[in-house]
């Protein structure tokens, strides 16, 4: 190898490591503000015994219909874990009062906890400040 090999080969070490540098600061500065957006909400989850593990957690989903791709993301609001399970999190606001037992719920909750390999869902009502439980038998 010539210098100038060498010379483009740290070049090109140099940068990927600022990139991953860069990427390791933004996602905690994101994790920050969603820490501090919902601090009832952590604070509900706390007292009730449960460990925050992941904030605003994200999953990627690749559907294929005839062969065409259709990527859609999946979100949440935590995950946590107490007694060696996991949960999601998801919190219910004011304007989006649906029971957990209707279809809507139903279908919506198991598809998150099966995307996401939890044990069960944690709804928390902003507006009364509970707590239920939501796990599903296969």
């Amino acid at each position: 190898m010539e210098n100038k090999d060498w010379i483009i080969l740290g070049f090109l070490l140099i940068a990927a490591f600022v990139f991953w540098v860069g990427r390791r600061r933004l996602g905690r500065i994101t994790d920050q503000r969603a820490a501090k957006s919902n601090p009832r909400a952590r604070a509900i989850l706390e007292e009730s015994g449960y460990e925050i593990v992941k904030i605003k957690p994200s999953l990627t989903v690749r559907m294929e219909v005839d062969d065409q791709p259709y990527p859609f993301v999946l979100k949440s609001d935590f995950i946590v874990s107490r007694g060696g399970r996991r949960y999601l999190v998801k919190l219910q606001q004011e304007n989006k009062q649906v029971r957990l037992q209707s279809k809507l719920g139903r279908d919506s909750h198991l598809r998150d906890v099966l995307a996401f390999r939890a044990d069960g869902i944690l709804v928390i009502n902003m507006k009364k400040e509970t707590l239920s439980q939501v796990r599903f038998r296969i």
